[in-house]
């Protein structure tokens, strides 16, 4: 099973992304520029609810913030260059909305239980092996490796005495037996997938002919999922302003009581 989805991930689906850009081009280069723009929202919004969950801020306050640390480095040459949304990790493109929203929601649900545990700023700076594990846990999650991340989840308070091994391996097991029925659902939803058994003898003619109507299916979702965030960020930004404008009232009062 693991092989089979190997090979469907490193070669089926690249034949399948060549194969859509000779066939619809102009759609391809429609879908490649939303999945660009959608990666850029997901990548402010996510910064923004993160900073607000852990500073105890108000999104709007942390929306700011985030534009004021993206601005300061970008002056200062600083700022990460944009990903290519083909970087992806390779188990997060083309699924279904449904699996996308629930990998993402289990993927944060483990990165805010180890910020909690790992992050400086919660926990005063933290030693030096705390910092390399909160490091890897950064790793993981921008790879997308739901895996690791909740194996981390299981194993990272680091010094599990000699009565908890009893508990640290029943939960092992347990996490083996989630990972495995995850496997299997992975396999059902690749299966659906346009791309599953691309370039293989048949392909072309039996699923070829409805690969149009999925690529503008999905051009749909990513731009409904658009109009969301950039509602969302839309909201920030207003109250931000109101913040702003509720800032300068409250300082011209004091400058003319200096002058």
């Amino acid at each position: 099973m693991s092989e089979r989805i190997r090979t469907f991930l490193s070669h089926e689906r690249g034949q399948f992304r060549s194969w859509t850009e000779k066939h619809f081009p102009e759609l391809s280069r429609e879908l490649e520029q939303a999945e660009g723009s959608l990666h850029e929202l997901r990548r402010l919004v996510f910064e923004v609810e993160s900073m607000s969950w852990l500073k105890g801020q108000g999104l709007a306050l942390a929306y700011r913030k985030v534009l004021e640390k993206r601005s300061s480095c970008r002056a200062a040459g600083r700022l990460d260059p944009k990903r290519d949304p083909r970087e992806e990790p390779l188990d997060s493109r083309l699924r279904e909305s449904a699996e996308i929203g629930e990998t993402r929601r289990r993927l944060k649900k483990a990165y805010r239980i180890l910020a909690r545990r790992l992050h400086p700023d919660v926990n005063g700076g933290g030693d030096g092996k705390r910092m390399e594990r909160w490091r890897a846990v950064q790793l993981a999650y921008q790879a997308g490796d739901l895996d690791l991340l909740e194996s981390f989840c299981l194993q990272d308070d680091g010094a599990l005495g000699q009565g908890e091994s009893l508990s640290w391996l029943t939960g092992r097991v347990s996490q083996a037996e989630k990972t495995l029925a995850r496997a299997l659902r992975e396999l059902r939803c690749y299966r659906r997938d346009p791309a599953w058994g691309c370039g293989r003898s048949g392909w072309e003619s039996t699923a070829g002919p409805k690969v149009e109507a999925w690529l503008r299916a999905r051009l749909a979702d990513l731009r409904k999922e658009m109009r969301e965030l950039k509602s969302r960020t839309r909201q920030w930004q207003r109250e931000s302003e109101r913040m702003f404008r509720a800032e300068q009232d409250r300082e011209r009062p004091r400058a003319s009581d200096v002058r």
